[in-house]
């Protein structure tokens, strides 16, 4: 799982077998570490709430999808859910993409478990 902030807005973007644990019930996990014994962790998981959620808190960045969204997502050819959160006045865009291959990567750098751009106007 990727993780890329700009500007006020948060964009996750999943491979397939991300997709499928997600759409399975796991929670994707990731995280950084710092100097100074410090970490960054997100963690994004399907979820009985209503509507999305995110929250931030102790170093750990939370997203929340409902379950209907993400399995509807996941069996479609969709590439991402969009969706914005009021925050301190303004708005936090929110993206969980599907992560497409990127084919002008050094070799090493390609993820296998990526999506094909076969047929995608990205």
């Amino acid at each position: 799982m990727k993780l890329r902030f700009r500007s006020n807005s948060l964009r996750l973007r999943v491979n397939r077998r991300e997709v499928e644990s997600l759409s399975g019930g796991s929670v994707l996990r990731e995280q950084v570490h710092f100097p100074g014994d410090t970490q960054l962790a997100y963690l994004l998981a399907k979820s009985s709430v209503s509507s999305p959620e995110v929250h931030f808190a102790q170093g750990v960045i939370r997203v929340a999808i409902p379950s209907d969204h993400v399995e509807n997502w996941a069996s479609s050819d969709d590439i991402g859910m969009y969706f914005e959160l009021p925050a301190n006045g303004s708005f936090l865009k929110v993206a969980v993409e599907k992560d497409l291959e990127c084919n002008e990567a050094p070799v090493e750098e390609r993820d296998p478990d990526a999506y094909s751009r076969a047929g995608k106007n990205c």
